[in-house]
């Protein structure tokens, strides 16, 4: 430890000291132990939640000064203080890392902070709030608290790690400022109900708090598998034709652009690009020597290739985290005139998703070309799109799409007419 960080470790061990002693010759007589000991028993539990319940989570989210805005309105600067000081210990985590000199230093800032803030409650709530609900007197404490309680760890955090890019005062308390409006308004409505109802209600509504931020987390945590399950069926697929390897993430790209042109719901949307990422994941069954072959298909490796649509549905089918519009990757071969497959549906029978993701299919088809056709300029796609419009494709879905070619969303993805040429002569020989 650096004599820098030494001294400035002593200096607020000084301070808590002094703070708490002057605190105690002011408020010494105005004690609430009945609203003390609720108060310092909801903080403790609430750092301390993940030994006393079995939450499906530990993830931090600090409740501790939306508590202690009701704890600025009750108690005095002094217990507020202490509850914060007292009620912030975490036995899980101070058994398993204790060091006393960081132990007593968190007691200090929270302390500190605490009785900073309900000493500037107890200040403005006159001025400002004299007759009402203690809104702009809370929103003084909250900010103080704030300052204080991050500005000496901030200082802290600079003094002890010499050996990292160390983030300005702004950056610092930008990143931290969320915190401070999220915690500000969770504790109006902790105090409101502690104010005006009981203090029943008062836990009833931080374990509702508790169970809706599981949920959160929980859903979260599903997303983020989903996108891991996604992203390894991409890998799969790549590795197993390398010719058309970036297709899917292509076809998801134009998936996207589509959806927003025919304004679907972002649920809807989501789902549909997630399942445009692995439409060809049934490919995986499908032999290498059919999938890589430049030659005309015969009519057994054609029906062969067709049937991948029906792999990776019943490849997928009993995966829960993405069964959702599996119908789109069964369905992404049909027709809007009945002559697709796999079961020949027409018209609005074919699911929507299905319908976009047919014709985002083949945009990344024209564009790119195949070992037996080349690409298409441009204008060419734009024609091809008029001309299979009611045919090949929904005549709405069509329109749309020639509107975004139109319009240069997929500029970027056209190869020059020099580029198609050279691939023309490639493939005569």
């Amino acid at each position: 430890m650096s004599k820098k960080l030494k001294a400035y470790l002593t200096i607020i061990y000084l301070a808590c000291f002094s703070v708490l002693v002057i605190l105690s010759i002011n408020y010494s007589y105005k004690i609430d132990f009945f609203d003390i000991t609720f108060l310092l028993i909801v903080t403790f539990v609430m750092n301390n939640y993940s030994i006393f319940f079995n939450y499906i989570t530990e993830i931090k989210t600090s409740m501790t000064l939306p508590v202690l805005l009701s704890a600025f309105y009750f108690v005095n600067p002094l217990w507020a203080g202490i509850i914060a000081a007292v009620g912030t210990i975490t036995f899980k985590e101070e058994i398993k890392y204790f060091v006393w000199y960081k132990f007593l230093f968190n007691r200090a800032v929270f302390f500190l902070a605490s009785s900073a803030g309900a000493l500037i409650f107890n200040l403005t709530t006159p001025v400002l709030d004299s007759n009402s609900f203690p809104i702009m007197s809370t929103l003084f404490a909250s900010i103080i608290y704030f300052i204080v309680n991050n500005f000496l760890v901030y200082v802290v955090i600079n003094l002890a790690d010499n050996d990292v890019n160390q983030m300005s005062l702004l950056s610092y308390f930008r990143e931290l400022s969320k915190n401070l409006i999220t915690s500000y308004f969770l504790g109006l409505v902790l105090l409101a109900s502690y104010m005006y109802f009981s203090k029943v209600l008062f836990v009833l509504v931080i374990i509702l708090l508790f169970i809706i931020k599981d949920f959160f987390y929980s859903r979260l945590q599903q997303m983020n598998s989903y996108t891991q399950i996604i992203e390894s069926f991409l890998k799969v697929i790549d590795s197993k034709d390398h010719y058309t390897e970036g297709h899917c993430e292509r076809v998801a790209n134009y998936t996207y652009h589509l959806c927003n042109e025919m304004n679907l719901s972002r649920a809807k949307s989501e789902k549909i690009i997630s399942i445009a990422k692995i439409h060809d994941i049934g490919k995986i069954y499908v032999d290498d020597d059919i999938l890589r072959s430049s030659d005309k298909l015969s009519e057994q490796e054609y029906k062969e290739i067709k049937r991948h649509t029906e792999y990776g549905y019943q490849l997928l089918k009993d995966i829960d985290l993405i069964n959702d519009e599996l119908d789109i990757i069964l369905y992404h071969h049909e027709r809007w005139d009945g002559r697709g497959y796999p079961e020949g549906l027409k018209g609005e029978k074919i699911p929507v998703g299905a319908r976009i993701l047919t014709a985002c299919d083949s945009l990344d088809v024209m564009i790119t070309g195949r070992t037996y056709k080349p690409p298409m300029t441009k204008e060419e796609i734009i024609a091809e799109f008029k001309k299979c419009s009611g045919g090949q494709f929904d005549p709405e879905i069509a329109r749309k799409m020639i509107q975004l070619i139109k319009d240069g969303y997929f500029d970027d993805k056209f190869k020059s007419e020099e580029k198609i040429r050279e691939l023309e002569l490639s493939l005569e020989y």
